[in-house]
């Protein structure tokens, strides 16, 4: 205990020294607290947190760590259903040329050959074919010959028909005169009756011989003109016999309907061929097209003209459909997509390229990205991430395309939801996710 200071104007003090010196102000030591009380609140916060964890684990059934999973959001836009296709490169244009006739073919090109339109490809030798059109010529000229004939004799003929028709006329005047000088012999009663009327039949024997001289000249006329129409029938049909088979032995000499290349030849130099055998193909290399064999579930979807895009050397080209084939081959339907714009060049026939065919475009649709988590869940449902739990969230999906799925209810625009495999999760309501 401190001392308290003697006042050194007192008189008892005078002389008597303090004790000033010897004292030293000791501190209050600190009061410490327990060390099982520092283990307590140890014990409560490791309890607060044990806790908070127990009932975030009891909330979800699975847990999945963050890394294993890919999540992307629901966005809005242009929505394009599409199907991914792939074929190949095949010529639109690949005439297969056929022996016209039976013969001994002498081919002309090789496999490679460039050839224009008109260009001998191969050439028949058919001494059978080339004798009928001697013969059918020579038939021909005979009956050329024949009806210049037939007009000779009917123009004689009619010679002839207009001497008698003429001379019957020369009788009528001279029995007109006959009649005249017995009138007037009657008159004067000069000649007799008889002699009159002798003269009046002379007259009506020679108008009747004109009429029937005239009948059979236009009669013959009109077989005549008969004649020779069946006659010049009959030489124009070998005309056309003629002519066509002119164009037989023609096209003996097989010439490319189109302008490319020589594809193969399907028969050897020097050999006999039988009528309709093929020969050689030609392919027209500027105008290639994209065939590919559509799955039948898609054929019912697809139209001639529906736009498309082919992927060659990372270049995408604009194509659309040309053509559907109407039968279904092993549960594929064959497709052809042409350029649009010109093909690109280098293009190869059989080379395999990939594009896409565009079904149906809608605007302002919510899409989110096409992904294993679709398969998973059967398209019914997705997993929404909200916070550290992924919330199984059921939807109504749309038309799919190559990259993006439509979805129609379910999900809003922002939404997060996992597009990676969800079989892990096991179609439980809420997934933990863990960092």
């Amino acid at each position: 205990m401190a001392l308290q200071p003697v006042n050194d104007n007192t008189p008892a003090a005078a002389g008597i020294r303090g004790t000033e010196a010897q004292d030293r102000v000791v501190a209050q030591p600190r009061r410490r607290w327990p060390i099982w009380a520092a283990l307590a609140v140890a014990l409560i916060a490791v309890a607060v947190v044990l806790i908070n964890m127990a009932s975030t684990w009891a909330r979800a059934d699975v847990t999945v760590a963050r890394e294993r999973l890919r999540i992307a959001e629901v966005t809005e836009g242009r929505f394009v259903r599409d199907v991914a296709i792939q074929g190949e490169i095949v010529a639109a244009v690949k005439p297969t040329l056929f022996a016209p006739s039976a013969g001994k073919v002498a081919v002309r090109v090789a496999p490679g050959d460039v050839v224009a339109a008109g260009d001998v490809i191969a050439e028949i030798d058919s001494p059978t074919l080339k004798n009928s059109l001697d013969q059918a010529r020579a038939l021909l000229q005979s009956q050329q010959i024949a009806l210049e004939r037939e007009v000779i004799t009917g123009r004689q003929t009619d010679l002839q028909n207009q001497q008698a028709v003429d001379l019957a006329e020369v009788a009528i005047k001279a029995a007109e005169r006959e009649l005249r000088r017995a009138e007037q012999s009657w008159e004067y009663q000069v000649i007799s009756r008889q002699d009159y009327e002798k003269a009046v039949d002379d007259l009506a024997r020679a108008q009747l011989e004109y009429t029937h001289k005239q009948a059979d000249a236009q009669l013959f006329r009109e077989r005549q003109d008969f004649e020779e129409r069946a006659q010049a029938l009959e030489m124009q049909q070998q005309e056309l016999r003629v002519a066509e088979l002119e164009r037989q032995v023609g096209a003996l000499s097989v010439r490319s309907p189109v302008a490319g290349v020589v594809g193969s030849l399907l028969v050897e130099d020097r050999s006999a061929v039988a009528a309709d055998l093929p020969l050689v193909s030609v392919v027209d290399l500027t105008r290639l097209e994209l065939e590919v064999p559509l799955v039948q579930g898609y054929a019912d979807d697809i139209a001639v003209g529906m736009p498309a895009t082919i992927n060659y050397q990372g270049t995408t080209f604009t194509a659309r459909v040309s053509s559907i084939s109407p039968e279904v081959t092993n549960n594929t339907v064959a497709t052809r997509i042409a350029f649009v714009d010109g093909q690109p060049e280098g293009l190869r026939q059989n080379q395999r390229l990939t594009g896409r065919i565009e079904i149906e475009t809608v605007e302002d649709a919510l899409m989110i990205p096409r992904g294993p988590y679709f398969n998973s869940d059967g398209g019914r449902a997705v997993y929404r991430v909200d916070g550290d739990f992924a919330i199984r969230t059921p939807v109504t999906v749309g038309a799919t395309s190559t990259s993006v799925i439509q979805v129609l209810s379910g999900v809003t625009v922002g939404d997060r939801i996992v597009v990676s495999n969800t079989q892990a999760f096991e179609g439980a309501p809420e997934v933990l996710i863990t960092d």
